[in-house]
């Protein structure tokens, strides 16, 4: 691997908020400029609630296809994070969750899934929350997490639809943390520019896949930005596949309802069958619509890396999730978004 450092910068998640972040690195992805001011209408809490899910693609096994911009890779044990960081009123670090390192399993890889009980005020699960906005006329949810600065990261697929068209961006784009039972303790930050990785904006299903990774830069509210209020994530690209990871969303879908904050713990099982160097990574799950963008955290509770995002399933396998593999480009999307103001 190329850099095997894990960073500087403390624990990972106590530091302020600095606006220095590292150097851009020069990959392919495509953003929507906007020039709004961020006074658009709010979300009602009545709109929230009547939102559409936006489904975990699913994907038919022969559809599965090659990647025409296949992703960096390199096989080593280490990677390279950036910290996370708990919002200026230093609230406590949730208890540190166990890390399993696994050899892989066939499917249904094992899961562990529940509720979140742990107020959604204290960090880091303030930095997740649910991500609203309209296409086609209708309106949707999909699940993201503030990754320092003003930006958040989420899948592609919930800001632009993968149909190579600038008509298929994502519009009233609004992130609302610690949201619970309609409830919107934070408010809500309305997205100002949307970024998502070229491969996915160009090819969509399938050959987009290994690279449906989407981030916003959203508007401050009252002064602040979005990482001062209620923390930010870490971030880890180019690690080992063997992690365990906790991945957390809103499924909205059946048998959920979206107003809770859903947990889902699991460990590496296998590689996806998309043609892309390197391939998504699969895990065993059951979550489902309106859980799309959520992230997938190492070392929860301790450093809270985001290292994946909820994408895909097959049709033929309920019980699985894949994310994009997080290496070099993962992080150029990073950089980008935490580099705006």
């Amino acid at each position: 691997m190329a850099d095997k450092s894990k960073g500087s910068g403390g624990d990972g998640g106590r530091q302020p908020e600095m606006d220095a972040t590292e150097g851009n690195m020069s990959t392919p992805m495509i953003a929507l400029q906007t020039t709004d001011d961020g006074s658009d209408e709010l979300w009602t809490a009545a709109e929230m609630e009547d939102a559409t899910p936006c489904d975990i693609l699913e994907i038919d096994d022969d559809d599965l296809a090659e990647d025409d911009a296949p992703t960096e890779t390199k096989d080593a044990d280490g990677g390279t994070v950036v910290e996370g960081g708990a919002p200026d009123d230093d609230a406590e670090a949730a208890e540190e969750d166990t890390q399993a390192t696994s050899g892989g399993y066939n499917y249904p890889g094992p899961f562990t899934r529940y509720e979140v009980f742990t107020p959604y005020t204290q960090y880091p699960y303030r930095a997740i929350g649910k991500l609203f906005f309209k296409r086609g006329g209708r309106s949707y949810v999909c699940s993201a997490s503030s990754i320092g600065n003003n930006a958040i990261y989420s899948a592609g697929h919930c800001l632009h639809a993968g149909n190579n068209s600038s008509s298929g961006w994502a519009t009233n784009v609004v992130f609302v943390p610690a949201y619970r039972d309609g409830q919107a303790p934070y408010g809500q930050w309305q997205a100002k520019q949307l970024f998502v990785r070229t491969s996915w904006y160009k090819h969509g299903i399938s050959k987009g896949l290994a690279q449906d990774m989407g981030a916003a830069v959203l508007h401050k509210k009252n002064g602040k930005k979005i990482s001062q209020v209620v923390g930010w994530l870490g971030f880890a690209w180019n690690w080992s596949k063997y992690q365990h990871w906790c991945q957390y969303g809103y499924p909205a879908a059946s048998p959920f309802n979206g107003r809770r904050l859903i947990a889902n713990h699991s460990s590496f099982a296998y590689h996806g069958s998309v043609g892309a160097n390197p391939k998504p990574l699969g895990v065993g799950s059951d979550l489902t619509g309106g859980s799309s963008g959520g992230p997938w955290v190492l070392k929860f509770g301790t450093a809270n890396y985001v290292n994946g995002v909820n994408s895909y399933r097959r049709k033929s396998k309920p019980q699985e999730m894949y994310s994009p593999y997080f290496n070099n480009n993962a992080k150029s999307l990073f950089d980008t978004v935490r580099n705006l103001n």
